[in-house]
C-alpha cells in the first residue's frame, strides 16, 4: 500500500500555464516519502494509486533519499509531468534570497515581441538549464523564456532574457 511508505496531499493550481484549460484546474498530486531508497517497487505502488485518479495531471515526489536509476526511468510511463525533489532542496526558498536575480517568465504574445524587437529565433537566446533550481521552482518548461533582472549598485539595472532548454 502506498501510505506505507508515502503521504499523500492534492494541491488545486489555478494557473493557466499548469492547467490545460483556463476553466478546469488542474489537481497536481504531491507525495512525501520516508527515509529509504525509492526502488521501482515503490514507483509502481504510486502509479497504482495515481494512476486511479483521472483527475491529476501533475506529481510531486518529494524524497528524503536518493531514488535508482530503474525507479527513476519509470516515471517516464506516465501520461503527465512528475517532478521529483529532494527534501534539502526545499529547506530555503530560493526565490526569497537576497543574491538571486528577479525572474519573470513572459507568456507566448512578450516571448513573440521579444523575438520580433531583436529579430532573433528562439535558438539565439542564452540558454537556461532545465535543472536550475528557478526552473524546476517554477515548474518551466523547455522553449519558455524568463526575464532577468540584475540590479547592483553600480548599475541600476541590468535585463538579459534566457530561454530554458
Amino acid at each position: 500500500m502506498i501510505f506505507q511508505f508515502c503521504q499523500a496531499a492534492d494541491l488545486t493550481c489555478s494557473s493557466p500555464k499548469l492547467s490545460k484549460s483556463r476553466s478546469t484546474p488542474s489537481l497536481i498530486a504531491v507525495l512525501f516519502c520516508q527515509s529509504g531508497i525509492v526502488k521501482v517497487n515503490a514507483v509502481r505502488g504510486i502509479a497504482a494509486h495515481i494512476l486511479s485518479r483521472e483527475s491529476i495531471t501533475g506529481l510531486i515526489l518529494v524524497l528524503q533519499s536518493h531514488i535508482t536509476n530503474q525507479a527513476w526511468n519509470s516515471f517516464e510511463l506516465f501520461s503527465f509531468k512528475v517532478e521529483l525533489f529532494q527534501i534539502t532542496d526545499l529547506l530555503v526558498n530560493i526565490t526569497k534570497h537576497v543574491l538571486r536575480p528577479k525572474h519573470q517568465v513572459l507568456n507566448d504574445k512578450e516571448k513573440k515581441s521579444l523575438l520580433k524587437k531583436f529579430s532573433i529565433e528562439e535558438k539565439q537566446l542564452p540558454r537556461l538549464s532545465k535543472q536550475d533550481p528557478t526552473v524546476r521552482y517554477y515548474g518551466l518548461e523547455e522553449g519558455q523564456v524568463v526575464k532577468v533582472t540584475y540590479k547592483d549598485d553600480l548599475t541600476e539595472s541590468n535585463v538579459t532574457y534566457r530561454c530554458v532548454w
